[in-house]
């Protein structure tokens, strides 16, 4: 019987049927049907394959999905045009038409 838990421990075999098929070959039909009569040894030889083949099985971590980008809100800002220095008034009262240099003389 510990060969039997052996390969079912070995993680190569999915349920005790696999084993039975491969030791009926190493101690013949008779034992084997003989060995697997027990209800309760199939259970206990199913859960350890299945424990064993989940433990072989490779654990993938999980993928996290990128988290979609905010939208951009822009917001509309009123631009306010900047005042003109004193310079530039200055000398627009004296360049443009009707100014201080064109007074009737």
């Amino acid at each position: 019987m510990d060969v039997t838990f052996e390969l079912a421990d070995s993680g190569r075999y999915e349920d005790f049927t696999d084993i039975a098929y491969a030791l009926q070959f190493e101690r013949g039909v008779a034992v084997v049907h003989a060995l697997f009569d027990d209800p309760d040894l199939r259970r206990e030889l199913n859960r350890r394959c299945v424990c064993a083949r989940e433990a072989l099985t490779p654990v993938e971590p999980p993928v996290v999905a990128e988290p979609e980008p905010l939208p951009v809100i822009e917001t509309v800002q009123a631009v306010k045009a900047p005042s003109p220095s004193f310079l530039r008034r200055a000398a627009a009262l004296f360049w443009r038409p009707g100014g201080l240099r064109s007074a009737p003389s």
